[in-house]
């Protein structure tokens, strides 16, 4: 696992942890293939720019994209 992939599943599940999204209640099994999802669509997103902090850019796209569920 390269870095970049390891600070994106780590800031994934930080924010699922800290937020209420549709990520919350699932298991590490099936949460693996949505952050790989994520991933993809992050690296192809305009929030992966070179002008901020690989880091910042990452955050920004999970605030973003993974939101609270609807009601």
């Amino acid at each position: 696992m390269k870095y970049s992939e390891f600070l994106f599943s780590q800031l994934f599940m930080i924010h699922v942890t800290y937020n209420e999204t549709e990520y919350q209640d699932l298991e590490y099994d099936l949460i693996f293939p949505e952050v790989l999802k994520h991933r993809a669509l992050f690296l192809e997103s305009h929030f992966n720019v070179e002008s901020k902090s690989e880091y910042d850019c990452i955050v920004d796209y999970l605030t973003s994209n993974i939101q609270t569920p609807e009601s």
